[in-house]
C-alpha cells in the first residue's frame, strides 16, 4: 500500500477514536455528577451480564478515555511524519510478481455462529464491552477457566474467542493461564480465532508466545479488541 493510501486509511481510523473521544469527555461532566451522587447510595445495575457499581463503571470509562486518547496520539503522530507528496508507485524488479496485501482475518459469516466465548475470570472490568456485543444481537458466552472453555467448545461453535492472560484456575493464580487454553484448543484441532487480552506491562513477551501457539492477535487495548470485534463482523 503506498504512502498516500496509508495517509488516507490513517485519517480515517483517527476520525472515529475522534469523536467517541468527545462524546465521552462532553458528557463528562453531566456522568460525574451522577456517578458522584450515586456512590453515596452504593447503587449498583447490570451491564453485559455482570453486576457493577457505579464506582467501576467509572473506572472502565476513565480507562477508555485513556485507551482513546493514547490511540488518538499515536495515529497523529503518524500523521505529523507521513510524507506530504504522493509518490509513484514502487518498482517491480523484473520477473518478479506483485502480490495484493494480505486480506484482514475475517469469519465466514455464512458458517460462523454469531458468538463469542470469553475466558475470564474477572468479566466485571470488561463489561462495558460485552455489553456492547450483546446490544448488537451477539451471544457471548462467559466461562471463568481454561477446563470449562474447553468443556463448552466441545458442544458450541463460536466466530471468535477472547481470553484474559492471567487468572485464578483451582484456587491459583496462574501467569499463562491464557497461553495454556492456546495449547489446548490447538492440541484438539479447534480453530475458532483466539484473542488475547494482558495488561500493557506484558505486552511484549505476552504477544510473541501468544502468537507462536496460534493466537490471531494480542492486545492490552480495548479499543483495538473492538477492532477485532468488527474484523469479524460482531459489531
Amino acid at each position: 500500500m503506498g504512502d498516500a493510501a496509508l495517509l488516507i486509511t490513517a485519517i480515517g481510523s483517527l476520525m472515529w477514536p475522534l469523536i467517541a473521544l468527545y462524546a465521552l469527555t462532553s458528557l463528562r461532566p453531566y456522568l460525574v455528577r451522577v456517578l458522584r451522587s450515586a456512590e453515596t447510595r452504593q447503587l449498583d445495575f447490570e451491564i453485559g451480564g455482570q453486576r457493577i457499581t457505579f464506582r467501576e463503571l467509572s473506572s472502565q470509562q476513565n480507562e477508555l478515555i485513556q485507551d482513546l486518547q493514547r490511540q488518538v496520539s499515536t495515529l497523529r503522530k503518524a500523521l505529523e511524519t507521513a510524507p506530504h507528496a504522493v509518490p509513484g508507485p514502487p518498482p517491480v524488479t523484473e520477473g518478479e510478481p506483485t502480490r495484493p496485501p494480505e486480506p484482514v482475518p475475517a469469519a465466514d459469516r455464512e458458517r460462523e455462529p454469531f458468538a463469542v466465548l470469553w475466558v475470564d475470570d474477572h468479566p466485571e472490568s470488561k463489561a462495558l464491552l460485552m455489553e456492547q456485543l450483546r446490544n448488537n444481537g451477539v451471544r457471548v458466552d462467559l466461562v471463568g477457566t481454561t477446563s470449562e472453555a474447553m468443556g463448552t467448545l466441545s458442544r458450541r461453535r463460536y466466530r471468535l474467542i477472547v481470553t484474559d492472560m492471567g487468572r485464578v484456575e483451582s484456587g491459583t493464580y496462574q501467569p499463562e493461564a491464557g497461553l495454556e487454553l492456546l495449547r489446548e484448543v490447538r492440541d484438539v484441532g479447534v480453530d475458532i480465532p483466539v484473542v488475547v487480552f494482558c495488561v500493557p506491562k506484558n505486552f511484549a513477551q505476552a504477544s510473541f508466545r501468544a502468537r507462536e501457539l496460534g493466537a490471531i492477535g494480542v492486545t492490552s487495548s480495548a479499543v483495538e479488541l473492538t477492532d477485532y470485534f468488527q474484523r469479524f463482523g460482531l459489531l
